[in-house]
């Protein structure tokens, strides 16, 4: 008894001298993505962060940021879409007021009347028909990439690629498509729009009012139309980014699931 005190006062003492005992190795599951901190035992939790949860810590990778750049760019091009078919004007018959017509682009003015109120608001007709095609389809495909990048981010968060690796794969086929269809739409959006204000009957809605004073409805690309395919060009860079990614991700988890299933079970 009095050997093995000394053993252990001699232990006490080459503690004291600054010797310490070796630390335990860390856990495997420190190395698996999404497997989460292990709180030390006795030990107290830190607060977690705002991206913290197991289900948040998803969008602090790189796919997760590149999708929500692809549902911002798809709310731009929705609204610009529907900008630009909302901002055609035209004019308004009140027979109220004996038939007079009143400009709406911004404000009302006293306008045309008679004959002339009834043919700008013929030719104000005609022009939204032409344009409503394009809009609607800049718009449903504004709203399409939206909810599309609203269910990859959800699907990513939810942890699905880690459990069924080929939805990576599945992933990185989509984006690609989506990414090499956007250019051709996005010539066909000019394509189609530039028609629209080659035409007959923009020309003479231009002349019409430029007629009456009015300026704003020239043949012209506006803006919004503008900017719409800016931010379909940009989509297509973000959805072919995110397709590298997705195949980058699909090789990683694939390499994970070959090692031992106990190091890496969640």
């Amino acid at each position: 008894m009095g050997r093995a005190g000394s053993g252990l006062g001699g232990a006490g003492r080459a503690g004291g001298r600054g010797g310490s005992l070796p630390s335990p190795p860390p856990s495997p599951l420190s190395a698996v993505p999404g497997a989460g901190w292990q709180e030390p035992p006795g030990g107290h939790a830190a607060a977690p962060g705002l991206l913290e949860c197991g289900r948040c810590r998803y969008l602090r990778t790189a796919r997760a940021c590149c999708q929500v750049v692809e549902a911002l760019l798809a709310v731009l091009i929705l609204v610009c879409s529907s900008v630009s078919y909302g901002s055609t004007g035209g004019y308004t018959g009140l027979p109220a007021l004996g038939g007079i017509y009143y400009y709406h682009y911004g404000g009302a003015y006293s306008g045309f009347n008679g004959a002339d109120g009834e043919k700008a608001q013929q030719l104000d007709q005609r022009f939204q028909l032409l344009k409503l095609l394009v809009a609607r389809a800049a718009m449903a495909a504004g709203g399409s990439l939206l909810v599309l990048s609203c269910i990859l981010i959800l699907v990513g968060a939810l942890r699905l690629p880690w459990r069924f690796p080929a939805w990576l794969l599945l992933e990185c086929v989509l984006d690609a498509v989506i990414a090499i269809g956007l250019v051709p739409a996005v010539y066909y959006y000019f394509h189609f729009l530039l028609g629209v204000y080659n035409s007959s009957v923009c020309k003479e809605r231009e002349q019409l009012y430029q007629s009456k004073g009015y300026r704003g409805f020239g043949c012209s690309l506006h803006g919004a139309e503008i900017a719409a395919g800016l931010w379909g060009c940009m989509a297509a860079v973000a959805f072919l980014l995110s397709a590298g990614l997705a195949g980058r991700g699909y090789r990683t988890v694939r390499r994970l699931k070959q090692k031992p299933a106990e190091l890496y079970e969640l």
